[in-house]
């Protein structure tokens, strides 16, 4: 039996395809200013990979009306029954099996299924039942409160409410509560894409409820997101920039635009966008370890609503397209990531514009941009680029007209006391020289250097340590959120932060690195570069057992992170043959060329 699909007045004017929701024209392309065609076939690649995941998701949730976790996408709760609570994220699975009932794609054999409306409407009510009675929900560990699950589930789960043109009082109440809890709450650290988030989500209450207070909550949102935005484009994500998630709050910040037409919005975007386009790689790729967050993310959606404006967006989306047919994009396959995504590309493909403005000519000149304040360092040559990261040590992906990537995520030592430091680490302390041997400040306020040459990164490597839950651990922690830590989630939060994640512990170990680009061997594939590392023992106390250069570790734990993308089949480069002149002149020069 199949169902058309009929606009609402209740439908958001933000959300896919304004005023006709998924009319057949509006699945053609929309017409814009822009006098460049872009690739009808590559637009497909967004439908394709989204439709696979379906089954995928019809297999997560509890599909039983007769058990009390039906509805639930956490399979870790309901079905290993290995997590003695359910984790809301999952619960963001609601929105793209609410768009595979509702749109009339090519292909979509969920289109009009009884069934599959049916399992959307009971994963939003799930949402709402697992919640606490404030509206508040969990992530990681019990009464966490996590503003993160409770933001990305609130953004999908109105989305759904609209797309399946539902009148459920017992859900809008529910809606209300998590938004009026969103608006009394914030979470520490700065996450920006966790404050677009929690702005969409508002606004889509804001729509569904018709009530201002949630606008006006969502507008005092926007303003703390574009304080927080540098001069150079990019949106703080624990203190750096991460052009990954800077991809999930671009996102958010045009699907905002777009729903309340405010052009405060068009200078940051453009900006941001700008800023973005530096970390497409030529194979199409995006992102990588060299962020403040080490992540992969790419949210094509965003990018599609401004790419018939914006050519930057435009190219973004393109390399993406491109990446995901070569087989270059990051896969986020686990139970936990792969929802993700996947109405992202639904919502993609639907708002694709079959017209962008001219690509913007890329030089085939050497140039150089070195963000100070985000200590990010962008070089290319034509089809050559690198990016070396100064506030991660001197980690960097390197790229020549003839292949690549060469990733390098840090230097990894363990001591002969068995511990283990990294240089990766996000540290705006370091000392950070560019080519003119200027020093960049730590308040970053040296300029972009179009000419610089060289990049030298001195400073200590950190501590780190690789926990793992065990059940006595988690018996106690478990047991003190349930009597105590209830009552003080943010300092639980602040100081799991600073363990898992913000935590600095300088080790008696140094590493120098200098980063040198030698264009006089370009016919060899694009400008050599040649990295040359001083490692020192500051300690006479310390020794070291083993090190390596790692190509895709990531030590500070992010939730985004580990994920396969082809670069991290590049093997790790042992240094044992090193260690022993470290180990006995306390000091040892490495020098590669790359």
């Amino acid at each position: 039996m199949s169902h058309d699909v009929t606009c609402s007045t209740r439908t958001s004017a933000a959300f896919m395809v304004p005023g006709t929701c998924f009319s057949p024209a509006a699945q053609q392309g929309r017409a814009s200013a822009g006098d460049f065609p872009r690739d009808p076939v590559l637009r497909n690649l967004y439908l394709s990979t989204a439709l696979a995941d379906v089954p995928r998701l019809l297999g997560a949730i509890d599909r039983n009306p007769y058990r009390p976790t039906y509805g639930c996408l956490d399979r870790q709760y309901w079905h290993y029954r290995t997590s003695s609570f359910p984790s809301e994220m999952y619960q963001e699975g609601a929105l793209p099996l609410a768009l595979a009932y509702a749109a009339k794609l090519p292909g979509n054999r969920w289109q009009g299924e009884p069934r599959v409306r049916e399992l959307a409407v009971a994963a939003i009510r799930f949402a709402a039942r697992s919640s606490h009675r404030d509206g508040s929900c969990d992530d990681y560990y019990p009464f966490e409160r996590a503003l993160g699950a409770a933001v990305f589930s609130l953004q999908a789960a109105a989305a759904a409410f609209q797309v399946l043109q539902l009148h459920d009082q017992a859900l809008v109440d529910w809606l209300e509560r998590r938004g009026r809890w969103i608006m009394c709450h914030d979470e520490s650290g700065w996450l920006a894409n966790h404050q677009a988030l929690a702005a969409l989500g508002l606004l889509r209450v804001a729509d569904i409820t018709g009530k201002q207070e949630y606008r006006h909550a969502a507008e005092a949102r926007i303003e703390k997101l574009l304080a927080w935005q540098n001069e150079e484009g990019w949106f703080e994500e624990y203190g750096g920039a991460d052009p990954g998630y800077q991809s999930v709050t671009i996102d958010c910040l045009a699907r905002i635009r777009r729903l309340s037409d405010d052009p405060r919005l068009d200078e940051p975007l453009r900006r941001a966008v700008a800023f973005a386009r530096h970390f497409l790689h030529p194979d199409g790729s995006y992102a990588g370890e060299y962020g403040s967050r080490g992540t992969y993310h790419f949210y094509p959606h965003g990018m599609e609503l401004l790419a018939s404006e914006n050519p930057d967006a435009a190219d973004l989306a393109d390399g993406f397209l491109r990446g995901l047919a070569a087989g270059k994009q990051a896969c986020f396959g686990d139970d936990r990531m792969f929802a993700h995504r996947t109405a992202n590309l639904i919502e993609a493909y639907i708002d694709w514009s079959d017209q962008r403005p001219a690509p913007l000519k890329q030089s085939q000149d050497e140039s150089t941009h070195y963000f100070a304040n985000a200590r990010l360092m962008v070089r290319r040559a034509g089809a050559a680029h690198t990016v070396i990261s100064a506030a991660r040590g001197g980690a960097f992906k390197h790229f020549t007209r003839s292949g690549g990537p060469l990733s390098d995520a840090g230097l990894i030592v363990e001591t002969t006391r068995g511990r283990v430091a990294v240089s990766q680490a996000h540290d705006l302390t370091r000392t950070v020289e560019v080519a003119d041997g200027e020093t960049t400040p730590v308040d970053g306020s040296h300029d972009d250097s179009a000419a610089a040459k060289a990049l030298t990164i001195a400073g200590p490597l950190h501590w780190v340590r690789f926990e793992t839950a065990t059940p006595l651990k988690q018996a106690i922690f478990h047991s003190g959120m349930s009597l105590v830590g209830r009552w003080c989630r943010t300092l639980v939060r602040r100081l799991l932060q600073r363990r898992l994640i913000t935590g600095r512990r300088k080790c008696p170990v140094r590493l120098k690195r200098v980063c040198e680009f030698l264009p006089e061997q370009e016919a060899m594939g694009g400008p050599t570069l040649r990295v040359t590392d001083t490692i020192e023992l500051t300690s006479r106390w310390t020794g070291v057992r083993r090190m390596s250069y790692g190509t895709d570790h990531q030590t500070a734990y992010v939730a985004a992170s580990g994920v396969y993308q082809e670069g991290v089949l590049e093997p790790w480069t042992d240094l044992r043959p090193y260690v022993d002149q470290l180990n006995d002149q306390r000091r040892v020069t490495i020098v590669r060329e790359l």
